[in-house]
């Protein structure tokens, strides 16, 4: 494949990935997909046969995305595991490249379509696993624990923001939770 279509590929990517933050799986036409990112109607049918080729492609992307911001902050782990989790949600809030939206939505679609258990499975075991050695092996907060809290404040930062979630609302849960763990 061209530079030129390697670019226009990943460009069609990019605007279905955003497409599905702002407005949802089912929003992923090629029609739209095209319009989103400014490219002809025929590149999107050139690139990908179906709908659930983009939408399969978005999530790959939201995925590699995912696990190497979550990577890099296991691998930097620098404070307490607190401020640990801490950093890793306000990064995750920041980065426009991989939108929680887009993500939570694209695991819904996950439970939807069988056809994307197999990304959904790899995803949540890589991030598993990052989750793990971010917090270190004799951790004050339990995984799973970590995990559901984190996910569910990220969820609810989502659908309702409020300024200053992170120290305000994440940072004093995952503390009561840190002192009785």
């Amino acid at each position: 494949m061209s530079a030129v279509g390697v670019s226009r590929r990943q460009t069609i990517v990019e605007a279905t990935l955003r497409m599905i933050g702002e407005r949802g799986a089912d929003a992923v036409t090629h029609r739209a997909v095209a319009a989103e990112a400014g490219v002809p109607l025929a590149s999107t049918t050139y690139y990908f046969a179906s709908k659930e080729a983009l939408v399969r492609e978005a999530f790959e992307l939201a995925i590699e995305r995912s696990l190497a911001l979550v990577e890099h902050h296991a691998g930097g782990a620098e404070g307490s595991a607190v401020d640990r989790l801490v950093a890793l949600a306000e990064a995750q809030l920041a980065d426009a490249t991989a939108p929680l939206a887009a993500q939570f939505e694209l695991m819904l679609e996950a439970g939807r379509r069988p056809e994307l258990h197999d990304l959904a499975a790899r995803w949540d075991e890589g991030y598993r696993a990052a989750i793990s050695r971010l917090l270190g092996g004799a951790a004050a907060i339990d995984v799973e624990v970590a995990l559901c809290l984190v996910e569910g404040a990220l969820i609810n930062q989502v659908a309702f923001p409020v300024e200053g979630f992170a120290e305000r609302s994440l940072r004093p849960m995952l503390e009561r939770v840190a002192r009785t763990s």
